[in-house]
């Protein structure tokens, strides 16, 4: 119980079937016999009239404890209650914050990296640039990974703890777009965006858009909102993205 405990406190954790059928028994869910992961894109949960049986969408592999509170209360509590209401809202939150605009990217795996060696290296350097200026150095070295899947996201960081409980970042990815001529600003805008997450989470524990990082996105000069109205140029589908953008460094200079 212990052990199963502290992973369960990891969201970048990986339980298996039977490691979650144990965690919703330990919940009260003591039919449950069998989960197992399916891996679609509209149905979160079911489960077999008898309640002996549970599919669950895969991204809930690396779910938090609280997650699995709720997926246990929807497998246990009579439908259309408002305990189950309350349990399909938590377990839908979680599962559209491990949606990138629609595209699934697990957290805890390694999703592939379309960045080239010199795209890797540029990031990495802007990155340490945006740290020296608008952070004072004080944020970690994070992987950074460009993704060509995100259809309307610009870019997202993924959050965990180590299992002293150090609250760390796994990574921050971006869209593949922000890497055409003419999105640099947008590049820059987004970056410093997730980089306010980073600050946000590591400094004050919060993963959200509320004041804790707003207050940050603001002292940084990237736009603090959630959601951009922005349009960014996109990318040919048809033709692999190799460019690196010219460094920023006016823009960088006079933040």
């Amino acid at each position: 119980m212990a052990v199963l405990d502290e992973q369960l406190s990891l969201p970048l954790s990986w339980l298996t079937e039977s490691d979650f059928a144990d965690a919703l028994r330990q919940r009260g869910a003591g039919d449950v016999g069998k989960v197992r992961f399916k891996e679609n894109r509209t149905r979160i949960v079911s489960v077999s009239a008898d309640r002996s049986s549970v599919n669950v969408h895969t991204c809930f592999r690396a779910a938090p404890g609280d997650v699995l509170d709720a997926v246990a209360t929807f497998v246990r509590a009579p439908q259309g209650s408002q305990a189950a209401r309350r349990s399909v809202a938590r377990m839908r939150s979680w599962w559209e914050g491990q949606m990138t605009g629609g595209d699934f990217e697990t957290r805890g795996m390694s999703a592939p990296c379309c960045a080239t060696a010199q795209q890797r290296e540029f990031l990495r350097a802007t990155y340490e640039r945006l740290n020296a200026l608008h952070f004072a150095g004080r944020l970690p070295p994070v992987p950074i990974r460009l993704s060509d899947r995100m259809s309307r996201r610009f870019g997202h960081v993924h959050y965990g703890r180590t299992r002293a409980g150090e609250r760390v970042i796994e990574e921050i990815a971006l869209s593949l777009d922000l890497m055409v001529k003419g999105n640099e600003n947008h590049l820059v805008d987004t970056l410093l965006h997730e980089m306010a997450h980073v600050e946000a989470w590591i400094e004050h524990e919060h993963r959200d858009h509320g004041p804790p990082w707003r207050n940050v996105a603001v002292r940084v000069g990237c736009e603090p909102t959630a959601c951009s109205a922005v349009r960014i140029r996109r990318r040919s589908r048809r033709l692999p993205l190799t460019r690196v953008p010219d460094l920023i460094l006016p823009r960088l200079a006079h933040s």
